[in-house]
């Protein structure tokens, strides 16, 4: 899974991914950004790139239940293209969702405590997510909203049997066309890549969403 991403300036992810950006009022960095909250992602608007905020956790206009967000918050990449939740979106309204990086958690052989560990790119550059959005109105209240892929640990997950689905740029134009609607060719982009990711032993305090700063991405001694 994926419950704990960093995202800092949106500027920065705006230049690398060639998206249109209008600031929204309230963002502020974040190294601690859990679901329900707000996360910058970039849409395909009418043949331009537009990076804005979307509440994490994806709502279909369809679904009545707005508490059913909180608990799609991620998309199993092997079941996105049928799901109820998710196919429609998949088929027609994909995302990018940049981040400076992600936490995952390991199991520590004899602790009942896990490790968190922070996940990033080896050269630097923001990791791009494969995500989904939605639109939502009711009775003039408006959402719009994301979820992130995940797929199968490949090689550059050692801590975890699931991982955010990481897009290289060669992908980017593709997954965000509106026109793709082949399940085929859209399944072969949602799989690991290899030699992408490095990371490193992290703060427990990162399991606590209260907590924020750019501390929590230290490398720290693990838990022996």
């Amino acid at each position: 899974m994926c419950g704990r991403i960093a995202q800092s300036e949106p500027s920065r992810y705006a230049e690398r991914l060639q998206a249109i950006y209008e600031p929204p009022v309230a963002w502020r960095p974040s190294w601690n950004i859990g679901p329900t909250a707000p996360i910058l992602g970039v849409r395909e608007d009418g043949g331009s790139r537009r990076l804005a905020e979307f509440a994490w956790g994806l709502l279909p206009d369809w679904c009545d239940d707005v508490k059913a967000a909180s608990r799609c918050f991620n998309a199993r990449a092997e079941s996105v293209a049928t799901k109820p939740m998710f196919r429609a979106a998949f088929r027609r309204r994909r995302l990018l969702v940049p981040v400076d990086g992600f936490y995952e958690w390991a199991v520590v052989p004899g602790s009942r405590r896990k490790q968190p560990y922070y996940f990033r790119r080896a050269d630097g550059d923001p990791v791009v997510l494969a995500g989904l959005w939605e639109y939502w109105s009711r009775g003039g209240a408006e959402r719009r909203s994301a979820t992130v892929l995940t797929c199968a640990a490949g090689p550059d997950m050692p801590v975890h049997d699931r991982q955010p689905v990481v897009l290289e740029p060669a992908l980017w134009e593709r997954w965000l066309d509106p026109e793709l609607d082949d399940v085929t060719e859209l399944a072969a982009m949602v799989v690991p890549r290899v030699a992408v990711l490095v990371h490193h032993p992290v703060t427990s305090d990162v399991g606590s969403v209260r907590n924020d700063g750019a501390y929590l991405v230290d490398e720290v001694t693990p838990i022996a």
